[in-house]
C-alpha cells in the first residue's frame, strides 16, 4: 500500500489524511502517482469529506521526489514518461478544489516540493528536514508549470535562488522565502495547525470555497497542457536525459556527478 488513508472527524466536518508510504525515502513513480491521482479524484467526489491533509509517518522523508532506481532502469520514452509523471500529476493536484494542507514532516525534495507548493496551506517542522526544488541538481530544467506556481507563492527576490540554485531550506528559512506558511517544533503541533485551519474553513459553505479555489488556481492551470508538451520536448533531449542518469547515479553512489 503506497498511501495510508484515514478519516479525521473534526468539529465542523470530516477530512481525509493521506500518508505517503511509497518506500524507504517515499519516492515517486509513474505508477504510484497514478494511484495518488485516483485517491484525490475519489475524495473530490465524496461530499462527506470537506478537505484533505497530505503527510508522512516516515521519520526522515516526507517525499524525496522521483525514484532514482526506477529512472536508472528506464530508457527512451519509458524514461521520459517517468520524468513527466510528476509534471502530469501537478494538474490534478491543482484541480483538487477542496481545501488541501501539506505537512512537511521530513525532507521534501523535487516532487516533495511540488506537492507542497500545490497545496493551499503548507506547514513544516522547524528542524530535521529541508525542502528544495532539486531538479537542476540532477541535470533537469525546472518545468515552467512549476516555475509559474513558485512565482505566485514566494518572495520575488528568492525565485532565482529557489529555481536555478535549488537551495534547500529548513523550516524557518522556507517560511521566510514564502514556500511554507508556518512551522512547528513537533509532529503533534504540526497536526494541530492543520486541523485548526481545516476546521476554520469547514465552517464556511463548501461550494463557495471550492469555486473560489478554482479561481485561485486558474492562473497556474492556464495553458497547462501546452506548457507540459513544451516541457516534454525540452526534457526529451539526449543530453538532458544523459545528465539525469548521471545525476541519479551519482546520488546513489554518493559522489559528485560529472555532467556533459
Amino acid at each position: 500500500m503506497n498511501f495510508k488513508r484515514e478519516t479525521l472527524n473534526l468539529n465542523n466536518g470530516k477530512a481525509e489524511l493521506i500518508n505517503i508510504q511509497t518506500g524507504p525515502e517515499n519516492t515517486l513513480t509513474k505508477e504510484n502517482l497514478k494511484e495518488f491521482e485516483e485517491i484525490l479524484a475519489e475524495i473530490k467526489k465524496n461530499d462527506s469529506i470537506k478537505g484533505a491533509i497530505i503527510s508522512s509517518e516516515n521519520p526522515k522523508f516526507f517525499c524525496n521526489g522521483l525514484d532514482g532506481d526506477t529512472l536508472l532502469s528506464k530508457q527512451g520514452d519509458e524514461l521520459l514518461q517517468q520524468v513527466l509523471s510528476i509534471c502530469k500529476f501537478f494538474k490534478p493536484l491543482l484541480q483538487f478544489d477542496k481545501p488541501l494542507v501539506t505537512e512537511v514532516t521530513g525532507h521534501a525534495m523535487g516532487g516533495g516540493a511540488v506537492i507542497t507548493m500545490a497545496s493551499d496551506y503548507k506547514y513544516m517542522l522547524d528542524s530535521g528536514c529541508r525542502i528544495s526544488f532539486s531538479e537542476v541538481l540532477v541535470g533537469l530544467p525546472l518545468p515552467a508549470i512549476f516555475v509559474y506556481r513558485i512565482q505566485e507563492c514566494v518572495h520575488p527576490t528568492k525565485i532565482n535562488e529557489i529555481c536555478m540554485e535549488a537551495t534547500a531550506y529548513k523550516g524557518k528559512e522556507a517560511k521566510e522565502v514564502g514556500m511554507i506558511d508556518e512551522v512547528a517544533s513537533t509532529r503533534e503541533d504540526l497536526r494541530k495547525l492543520s486541523t485548526k485551519k481545516l476546521d476554520s474553513i469547514f465552517r464556511l459553505p463548501l461550494i463557495g470555497v471550492r469555486l473560489t479555489k478554482q479561481n485561485i488556481n486558474r492562473k497556474s492551470l492556464f495553458e497547462f497542457d501546452e506548457n507540459l508538451k513544451e516541457t516534454g520536448n525540452l526534457i526529451n533531449n539526449p543530453g538532458i536525459l544523459a545528465n539525469l542518469k548521471e545525476g541519479m547515479l551519482a546520488v546513489k553512489e554518493k559522489r559528485r556527478p560529472v555532467f556533459t
